[in-house]
């Protein structure tokens, strides 16, 4: 199990996942904060990004919060969160 701290920014203009200092990840988001719409974008991305199907991405903490803390069912040596840049 590898866990990722992510800050969201919810109702960007475009779709981005962006690696930050210390193996922290910052995703842009389309969708409001509202009813979990964001957080399943996050989700979404966080998937294709690690090339993970979505069922192995989990949000563990900060459900109502940007800062949050997803689990991704894999071996933590197998991403390599430092080097992750994508636009979407």
């Amino acid at each position: 199990m590898l866990k990722v701290e992510v800050k969201v920014v919810p109702r960007s203009s475009r779709q981005r996942v962006e690696a930050l200092e210390e193996g922290k990840l910052k995703v842009w988001v389309h969708s409001p904060p509202e009813k979990g719409r964001a957080n399943q974008e996050v989700q979404e991305l966080l998937a294709e990004h690690f090339s993970l199907p979505r069922r192995k991405i989990k949000l563990i903490k900060g459900e109502h919060s940007r800062n949050k803390t997803f689990e991704l069912d894999t071996p933590p040596d197998r991403h390599n969160i430092r080097d992750s840049r994508k636009e979407v």
